[in-house]
């Protein structure tokens, strides 16, 4: 009995350590500059696909064979980090640039709309896209009495796989959907404006006042000036619900990158200042450049599974040991 319970806990330190190996695996190596690429956007609230959801692709920067970004003439004007290293950075990211894309109305490098499955292929049967990093931007959609609204988000084609060995040149993407039920009487909403800076040591290179464009449906609604007096905030009330209220720095800030999430109803508008410290270049042929995080991989039962293992065997040694000296 003794035997067969330390052999199970062994057996399990061996899968994870196994599991563990492929969570850790070697990075992927240089992109094959010369392979074709292709990108599906699947539209679903679950298991219901959303059809004739419209989806544009705009190509934010060109990727070389070391991961190096580049950002394109259209996006190289806004002060933008497309650098990032996080989902967090990524999903900031793509929230700017939408704003800036609408209220520019900047021509998409692809469209279409989504099938009968949800799903809208981008492939090289259409057009040959180029490697690079995209923003994804599906247009809110109305079905089955139900209004949706998909987060922008960035992909990197060729994207890596799940473990981050190998780059896999055929990526589907997943945006994220927010739904709300139509009300049957016309509604409003209120929408606020934050202005965060992070910048010390360099405040005194902080302008003393800058202004904000509240969007509605892609075009200037409201001009708002921000500046210490008022807290670097502001408040708009009773706006009409059922529109896309997006919110954008309006000019770009000399010494500043700039960042617009939202937080419920509040746009946080972060600036951070620029540190001229040139970067250590990374190793040629290391990922060092940002990776788009992968989703939908569970990675918690790793440590848990292992540290059950781990007791199974201290437990093991212990009741062992307990018995010796009842002897």
């Amino acid at each position: 009995m003794k035997k067969s319970k330390c052999g199970i806990a062994i057996l399990l330190i061996m899968m994870m350590a196994a599991l563990s190996l492929s969570v850790w695996a070697a990075p992927a190596g240089k992109i094959d500059t010369q392979r074709e690429v292709e990108l599906t956007v699947a539209v679903l609230d679950g298991e219901t696909p959303l059809v004739s959801v419209p989806v544009d692709i705009y190509l934010v920067a060109t990727v070389d064979e070391n991961i190096t970004l580049t950002a394109t003439d259209t996006f190289a004007k806004y002060n933008v980090n497309i650098q990032a290293k996080s989902d967090a950075e990524w999903k900031t990211l793509a929230s700017t640039l939408e704003g800036y894309v609408l209220r520019d109305k900047i021509s998409s490098t692809g469209s279409g709309k989504t099938d009968d499955s949800g799903k809208l292929t981008f492939s090289i049967g259409q057009a040959k896209l180029s490697q690079g990093l995209y923003l994804v931007l599906c247009q809110d959609h109305t079905q089955d009495k139900k209004n949706y609204e998909a987060a922008p988000a960035m992909v990197l084609l060729p994207g890596q796989d799940a473990t981050g060995s190998e780059w896999q040149y055929e990526v589907t993407i997943n945006p994220k959907l927010t739904s709300t039920s139509i009300p049957d009487q016309p509604t409003t909403v209120t929408r606020k404006v934050l202005k965060v800076w992070e910048d010390e040591g360099h405040t005194k290179k902080r302008p003393a006042e800058i202004t904000v464009q509240l969007l509605c449906d892609g075009e200037v609604y409201e001009e708002v000036t921000l500046n210490q007096e008022i807290n670097w905030r502001y408040t708009w009330d009773e706006l009409e619900s059922g529109h896309k209220w997006k919110l954008v720095e309006k000019d770009q800030l000399e010494n500043y990158k700039v960042a617009v999430t939202k937080e419920g109803v509040t746009f946080v508008v972060t600036n951070t200042y620029k540190d001229d410290t040139p970067a250590t270049p990374g190793t040629p042929g290391t990922p060092t450049s940002p990776r788009l995080p992968q989703t939908g991989q569970l990675w918690w039962p790793v440590p848990l599974l292992l540290a059950c293992g781990l007791l199974l065997i201290v437990f093991g040694l212990v009741r062992r040991r307990g018995k010796k000296n009842e002897a």
